[in-house]
């Protein structure tokens, strides 16, 4: 008789919060328009595959977005393939942007929507190992738990179909630290390889997990040397066989470090690798020097140049380095960061942790802080200080490597990898389902129902989600900005209320994506919203701009410059919103003839700066 194979309970309810997650992360997928790195990372993709060169989007290791586009080939998409400038500071992908959105406007929308569909698979990968980990840890409940989290989470909606890598890493990320964690237990031929593949892999997805090359082999040297401490018996046979095996362990992890280097450069067709230190001109103080360092062109240095560090190959491919290079330039030169109402030209070293207190939703932090509360106090809800290593040491490394970059405070998707740990952290409150506890059952029935009914409330503004300790989303401009709130993908929303106010004239319009002209988003546009000069914006010559009565529709970013050209807005009440990145003000006869008159004072008034 066949065998059949019975579905359990626990397979029905994780594929169905599977299936929701996929859907709401799908439908945010389509509505939403260009998030502004993918806007430079679909045309470097869709480059990446003709040319088969990664001089664009250096920044970025090309694994996703040659995945996001993979789909677009059979299109023969076109993109204007442009010589790569020898300073990496001159950004082609901006360049590439605008030559796609001017030849392409209509299918532009239509690439980024089917290569962001595309990358579902990621967010499914990650969300299925945080369930497995969980429930191998906890229990079935909170396996469960763990899924449904990340189902409902909003940054796991916002971000799991972007193509900005961010979403992709995290969940790579979580299953190279899974199979580190099944390596550990049995480091045969099999496991190794898999190792190897997926950290490699993992590695291409985002620049920032080039950690792994360090944190595997020193999670695996900790446990090992705490295991060998504890062994009050080594002796005689029985230790030498303990020192063979770790030796063979030490020389297993090698291998899979060989494996994930093959792949990385197997990636860049070897373009490159292996070049010593010292021959690069590197452009971030912190590998140029800091002597006599500067910003911008045509400065360039080596700080290992007649080290002896400057004569050792790099077993990195040189776009590689040179993207992790400009990452750093970008942090190290001055930037202007914004947090709670103030701008300053470094950041806060617990921007991290505000941002995640308040982008979080409050039921997931009440979770959290039940688990960490149950992992002090009972022993019964603590697994192996191996796995519970295994866990909190990359999330608070990635927190901590953050907080340390205080050069610009400006995404939070920075530390969205850290997610996926914590995520598994949370969960185990759910084993409050397993075995009966009648206190703290109703606490994690509510807790949970709580960032379900907070996730849907906003949704399918979910990248722009913030919690009710600040009021929502409406309020989130007088503590985030960028990413966080606004990262211009409401222009589609901005469209549909011309749409159902087509009476509304004229419109003006003024947004912070500016490489994405309104018009190709099939706005009709009278214009840009005027500006109002200040002592900090203020250009000697300046045209007199016309205030016409109307409607003005401008960003949240925009809004929101330290030049403050568009102050006068904000001491307005919007008459409308389009999602939650854009404002529309109503501007009557007598508003728009005193603000002609504001501008006239002020440009005869403000001296130059």
């Amino acid at each position: 008789m066949k065998h059949v194979t019975r579905i359990t309970n626990y397979q029905r309810l994780l594929l169905s919060l599977i299936v929701i997650h996929v859907v709401l992360v799908g439908g945010y997928a389509i509505r939403y328009g260009f998030a502004w790195t993918e806007v430079g990372l679909l045309p470097a993709g869709i480059l990446d595959w003709q040319v088969g060169n990664f001089d664009a989007f250096r920044v970025n290791p090309p694994l996703v977005r040659l995945w996001a586009t993979l789909p677009l080939l059979p299109f023969d998409p076109e993109v204007t393939a442009l010589a790569a400038d020898i300073d990496p500071r001159d950004r082609l992908e901006w360049t590439l942007a605008r030559s796609m959105l001017e030849s392409n406007p209509e299918a532009a929308h239509r690439w980024l929507v089917l290569s962001r569909l595309f990358c579902l698979p990621f967010t499914i990968t990650g969300m299925y190992v945080a369930s497995r980990w969980a429930r191998e840890l906890y229990g079935s409940a909170a396996g469960i738990g763990a899924a449904l989290l990340w189902a409902f989470l909003p940054n796991n909606i916002g971000y799991g179909c972007l193509i900005s890598g961010d979403a992709q890493a995290a969940s790579m990320g979580l299953l190279t630290l899974y199979l580190f964690r099944s390596w550990l237990k049995r480091p045969c031929l099999v496991e190794t390889y898999q190792l190897g593949l997926v950290l490699g892999l993992t590695m291409l997805c985002k620049s920032s997990w080039l950690i792994l090359c360090g944190l595997l082999p020193g999670l695996c040297l900790v446990i090992g040397v705490v295991q060998h401490c504890k062994r009050n018996r080594d002796m005689g046979p029985q230790k030498a066989d303990t020192m063979q095996s770790r030796i063979r362990q030490l020389v297993s992890l090698a291998s899979a470090l060989v494996i994930a280097l093959f792949i990385v450069n197997l990636m860049y067709g070897f373009a490159g690798s292996f070049r010593r230190l010292d021959s690069y001109q590197f452009i971030s103080k912190t590998l140029a020097g800091s002597d006599d360092w500067q910003a911008y062109a045509p400065y360039s240095g080596n700080r290992f140049a007649g080290t002896w560090l400057g004569r050792l190959p790099v077993p990195f491919p040189e776009d590689l380095v040179i993207g992790v290079d400009l990452q750093k330039w970008d942090f190290d030169r001055e930037r202007w960061s914004y947090f709670r109402g103030q701008w300053r030209n470094h950041g806060w070293w617990y921007y991290y942790l505000y941002g995640m207190a308040i982008k979080l939703p409050l039921g997931f932090w009440l979770l959290f802080l039940i688990a960490a509360t149950g992992f002090l106090l009972r022993a019964s809800w603590r697994v192996p200080w191996q796995q519970e290593l295994l866990l909190w040491t990359p999330m608070l490394l990635i927190l901590i490597g953050a907080s340390l970059e205080r050069g610009l405070n400006r995404h939070l998707r920075y530390v969205l990898p850290a997610m996926p740990f914590a995520i598994v952290i949370a969960s185990r409150t759910f084993r409050v389902f397993d075995v009966p506890h009648r206190t703290l059952r109703p606490a994690v029935a509510v807790a949970t129902v709580w960032i379900i009914a907070s996730s849907l409330w906003i949704y399918p503004h979910s990248l722009s989600y913030f919690n009710e300790s600040i009021g929502g989303p409406y309020r989130a401009d007088k503590y985030l900005n960028a990413s966080n709130l606004d990262w211009g993908q409401d222009l589609p929303y901005l469209r549909r209320w011309q749409q159902a106010n087509a009476e509304k004239r004229p419109l003006m319009v003024t947004n912070y994506l500016h490489i994405v002209d309104p018009s190709a988003a099939g706005i009709q546009t009278n214009g840009a919203v005027p500006s109002m000069p200040t002592r900090r914006n203020h250009r000697s010559g300046l045209s007199t701009p016309e205030f016409y009565p109307g409607w003005y529709a401008i960003d949240r970013e925009t809004l929101l410059r330290r030049s403050g050209e568009y102050q006068y807005l904000r001491q307005l009440e919007p008459a409308a919103w389009a999602g939650y990145g854009f404002q529309i003000y109503e501007i009557s006869i007598e508003q728009a003839a005193t603000l002609q008159r504001q501008w006239l004072d002020a440009n005869e008034l403000t001296i130059p700066q």
